[in-house]
């Protein structure tokens, strides 16, 4: 019996303050309310897969939200530790991002680059 393997599909993910204009804060909002929280306080940071917001970190006091009927551990767990990251930068612990750096943020990835990773499911 042969079995094809399935292929490999990439989604495009983004790792982005959430707070900058309307509709940023209106998708933090509706994911909030999805995940039946109150919302999130002071500079957010948010994770989009494929244009689909779908977690979100309060940079002031940690609170995450995300899409309850999406899998998002593993995306809970890269905003957690880009929080974590940009928390130790700023002084006295603020949630100050750092300045945009002019190197590559990942793997010869220009900084700003949308990094395309395989979904699974």
């Amino acid at each position: 019996m042969r079995h094809e393997s399935t292929p490999t599909i990439n989604a495009e993910m983004t790792i982005r303050r959430m707070d900058l204009t309307d509709s940023d804060r209106e998708a933090v909002a509706s994911l909030a309310d999805l995940d039946s929280h109150q919302g999130l306080d002071g500079p957010v940071l948010g994770v989009e897969v494929e244009g689909s917001l779908l977690a979100a970190v309060s940079l002031s006091t940690g609170e995450l939200v995300a899409d309850p009927f999406s899998r998002t551990a593993e995306l809970r767990a890269l905003l957690e530790l880009r929080a974590m990251q940009l928390r130790r930068r700023s002084p006295k612990g603020g949630s100050r991002l750092p300045r945009r750096r002019s190197r590559p943020a990942v793997g010869g990835a220009p900084a700003g680059s949308i990094l395309s990773l395989p979904r699974w499911g």
